[in-house]
């Protein structure tokens, strides 16, 4: 009777090959050793299928395919090395009082206790409550249209009350101040961005001007501007559809944040500080 073809096409599977060749290598490990090591021991390097999967899920994350038959011999040889010398790390004390080694732990433990949010799936009323609590995080911001001379930085009040009268008269403004790099027309600029161009508070001070007319000094991290705000596009709350995947990756950060916080004032709990400078914490 001949095989199915899918269960053919299975045992020809390099992932297949893989496991069973890490079965036979501990399998033998287990036949050669000595009949009174039947309980479980220290010396007892066992690959459990986690591990194995591990291995596997590693190799094609890094190489696109599963491993050959010498591929995996090597690394499940490497497995086992690394398990080996681990364990005489510990038992040489070498983990302890390693920085980079409790951070590490750390980490670790701190994964764990917020791995769950990964998977969480709200319900629409709550990520709509989420979004609407964080507005200003997703909100388009206003932005300005304008014209801007910047002057000497000499200049005084009078001399800048002229040049605005001139150019409200209708002179060329590309003949009026001093030569810069900056443009002397900036289109629908947001107001973060004007502000990060400019120096803090400019994209405030010329949203307070009256449209369509010039006016200044406006000073800036560049020095006085004279200004014609030629207009202002106000900022919206996109609907939550456009803005859906962004948002519930926002809220599972949050979630995974609480949870961290939640593990570890509950974990904290156990603990009886003793720490100097600062009053002793009981249960």
């Amino acid at each position: 009777m001949s095989l199915p073809a899918p269960f053919l096409a299975t045992l020809r599977s390099p992932l297949v090959h893989f496991f069973v060749l890490g079965g036979l290598i501990f399998g033998l490990y287990g036949l050669t050793a000595a009949p009174d090591a039947a309980p479980p021991r220290d010396d007892v390097i066992t690959l459990t299928e986690v591990e194995a999967d591990r291995l596997a899920d590693d190799f094609y994350a890094g190489w696109g395919r599963a491993p050959t038959r010498e591929e995996a011999r090597a690394l499940v040889r490497d497995w086992a090395i690394e398990e080996a010398m681990v364990r005489e790390a510990r038992a040489l004390g070498l983990d302890q009082g390693d920085a980079m080694i409790r951070n590490r732990l750390r980490a670790k433990v701190e994964f764990l206790a917020e791995a769950p949010a990964a998977t969480l799936e709200p319900d629409d009323a709550t990520l709509a409550a989420y979004y609407k609590a964080n507005a200003a995080d997703y909100a388009e911001p206003a932005r300005i249209s304008l014209t801007q001379v910047l002057l000497p930085a000499a200049v005084s009040q009078a001399e800048a009350a002229a040049l605005v009268a001139e150019l409200r008269s209708g002179a060329d403004p590309d003949g009026v101040g001093r030569a810069t790099q900056l443009p002397p027309r900036i289109e629908a600029m947001a107001l973060p961005a004007l502000d990060r161009v400019f120096g803090a508070g400019f994209a405030a001070e010329v949203a307070g001007l009256a449209p369509g007319t010039w006016a200044g000094p406006l000073t800036s991290a560049y020095g006085p501007h004279l200004l014609r705000l030629d207009s202002v596009t106000q900022g919206a709350l996109p609907q939550l559809d456009t803005q859906r995947e962004k948002v519930l990756a926002d809220w599972r950060y949050d979630e995974a944040r609480r949870m961290r916080e939640r593990y570890t004032e509950e974990l904290m709990s156990r603990y009886r500080l003793v720490l100097p400078g600062m009053a002793e914490e009981d249960e």
